[in-house]
């Protein structure tokens, strides 16, 4: 069974969940904040911090202008994860983020992405990492 917001649908055991919700500070197509969820499969055989490397190294060559201005160990949720802090320069003009990755079950990762157009306040920044921090990860319902 998988289960979602408005509802849930009986999926065999082996599908995986790679679903994206993203949320927004600001109405429907204006630049704000938004935290964006999307989960991971860890490739075989890879840990999770050499993951989280390859997830950073696979950043810097796709994104212009890559800087990773913080990477520290968190536990959110009571799951062991990574927070990265970066920018970059999207069409748009530069790009403040603050990437949560914690490893949900063996093999599977959960990134929550907070990115500002600009930078962000020290303020949201703050408020950011408390959002995250009130992670509640469910154990999957059969």
């Amino acid at each position: 069974m998988f289960y979602f917001n408005e509802g849930s649908l009986d999926l065999p055991d082996s599908w995986q969940d790679q679903s994206v919700n993203l949320v927004s500070s600001n109405g429907p197509m204006e630049p704000g904040l938004t935290i964006t969820i999307t989960r991971d499969t860890i490739p075989w055989g890879m840990g999770f911090s050499e993951y989280v490397i390859d997830q950073i190294e696979q950043i810097q060559g796709t994104l212009d202008d890559f800087a990773l201005s913080g990477r520290k160990p968190v536990v959110i949720g009571r799951a062991a994860g990574f927070e990265l802090e970066c920018t970059w320069k999207a069409k748009q003009g530069r790009i403040h983020q603050i990437i949560t990755i914690v490893q949900i079950a063996e093999n599977r990762a959960m990134v929550l992405t907070a990115s500002q157009p600009g930078n962000m306040s020290p303020t949201q920044a703050s408020e950011v990492r408390r959002i995250v921090s009130t992670l509640n990860l469910q154990q999957r319902r059969s």
